[in-house]
């Protein structure tokens, strides 16, 4: 549950280009370069929100405290975004105020995040259980989105002719609001038991000297934890491909304007995940029987391999000319599905492997330096992913703005063509190759495998020990 209202703004942050663009009448190239711009502050913010939350250790637990606290900040900021302001600035102050809105969304975003990592990495950290959790993790981090692009395919979107505007953007904001405090409470009401203060209590401090947590520390994690760094290049690659293909506008160009039906698009998503998370469930078992380390470099090669295909495929459909075949039932939609289907397990068995290899490189730090920092891990993370991810959104309205969308957003309706198509498969393809290929690169000197992860909780439990009898 505590990944579920965090994707769920992820989702919504997705559209951020369309209300630029719309509410506040940002050309589409310049809308990209403003949300890499804020997402470059995001990543700022996530290392003084990690100090903040080593620096808090309150009775109750800190893990709930920042998920309420960011899902307060994150509404108010999307309400400012899509429902506030939207509509009524143009020109300089158009960009100003979307600037600042997106501001304050991304600072509650950063809250609600450093509530989320911390929650995945402290839940356990037995390797069964950890692979199961990380399992669970992945569920709703692929049941969330499909259960968002249900509510605005089927429920909303039909209500504005297919028409994604400000009045759409209006009402699909208060859906997330209402479904994402929902989340919100149940994950709280979940981790009550290991939301405590004694979980995030440092093995290794000085006697009678409480251990201070700065920018140092996350620099010394980032400069000298070589497995932190080679993590780091596998998730945030990884992160850049997704930003980039999530954003609204390849969806429009692929169900809207090339298969030509959402609710086509939508159904063979929800298919596809649904039957998909049978394939995150035996990645979980998977795991915890061989490790994240080859895992990765199994799923890697699988998605690659499958993502060609799917291309392929496409282009054999009859490329814009062909893709409708997709929008009505019969054998193109069949044999469409089934790829979609072993990219879309692929997929979430790299997300089940590289949620357990950020609690593993945690571990590994705790063993290293004898500090227990998971929101200072998490943060360093996100700072960096961020910064890189930041150029999702850039690099896909740079992108189309190159087929003829300088100054406008995709549309249903608007005609399929070959500069479409191609452009299309790349955003939604070919970035996600690209990072697949860093994380091969990656696992090559990775030495985190499963043999080395028994190792260091059994050195991890040598030092509580010590500490106890010390005193």
């Amino acid at each position: 549950m505590y990944r579920a209202a965090a994707t769920m703004f992820f989702v919504l942050m997705g559209y951020a280009s369309m209300i630029a663009n719309q509410g506040y009448g940002i050309a589409m190239a310049l809308a990209g370069i403003l949300i890499t711009a804020c997402r470059i502050f995001d990543g700022l913010t996530d290392a003084l929100i990690a100090i903040l939350f080593e620096k808090i250790n309150p009775a109750k637990g800190k893990v709930r405290l920042f998920m309420l606290v960011g899902w307060a900040i994150t509404i108010v900021g999307s309400l400012l975004l899509y429902n506030w302001a939207a509509g009524k600035f143009d020109g300089i102050m158009g960009i100003v105020m979307f600037v600042l809105c997106y501001v304050i969304f991304i600072i509650g975003y950063t809250f609600t995040n450093m509530g989320t990592n911390t929650a995945l990495i402290v839940i356990t950290n037995e390797p069964t259980q950890r692979a199961m959790t990380g399992f669970i993790n992945t569920l709703y981090a692929y049941f969330v989105p499909m259960l968002c692009n249900n509510v605005i395919s089927l429920f909303v979107l039909p209500k504005y002719d297919n028409q994604i505007g400000i009045p759409m953007l209006t009402e699909m904001v208060l859906w997330f609001a209402v479904m994402s405090l929902a989340f919100t409470l149940l994950a709280c009401f979940g981790l009550r038991k290991v939301d405590v203060r004694e979980t995030f209590e440092i093995i290794a401090k000085k006697q009678g000297e409480k251990e201070k947590v700065s920018f140092k520390e996350m620099w010394e994690v980032l400069s000298k934890n070589r497995q932190v760094q080679l993590y780091m290049l596998t998730a945030v690659s990884d992160k850049l491909a997704q930003q980039t293909m999530s954003q609204s506008v390849v969806n429009t160009m692929m169900a809207g304007i090339l298969i030509g039906s959402y609710v086509a698009s939508t159904m063979v998503g929800n298919f596809t995940t649904l039957v998909g998370l049978v394939f995150a469930f035996g990645s979980g078992v998977f795991v915890s029987k061989m490790g994240a380390k080859k895992a990765t470099k199994v799923f890697s090669w699988a998605s690659i391999a499958l993502s060609v295909l799917m291309v392929v495929y496409c282009f054999l459909l009859g490329g814009p000319n062909g893709m409708n075949k997709l929008a009505t039932l019969g054998m193109p939609v069949v044999i469409y599905t089934i790829l979609m289907l072993l990219k879309s397990g692929s997929g979430m068995a790299l997300t089940v492997s590289e949620n357990i290899m950020r609690a593993d490189v945690v571990d590994y730090e705790c063993e290293r330096s004898g500090k227990y920092m998971p929101s200072v891990v998490s943060g360093v993370y996100s700072f960096i992913d961020k910064v890189i991810s930041s150029f999702g959104a850039t690099i896909a309205l740079v992108c189309i703005s190159f087929i003829g969308y300088a100054n406008t957003t995709p549309q249903a309706g608007d005609a399929a063509t070959w500069p479409i198509f191609w452009m299309t498969m790349f955003l939604m393809f070919g970035m996600p190759i690209l990072g697949w290929v860093c994380n091969i690169v990656a696992m090559k000197f990775y030495r985190l495998d499963k043999e080395r992860m028994v190792e260091v909780q059994k050195n991890i439990a040598e030092m509580k020990e010590k500490a106890k009898n010390n005193g």
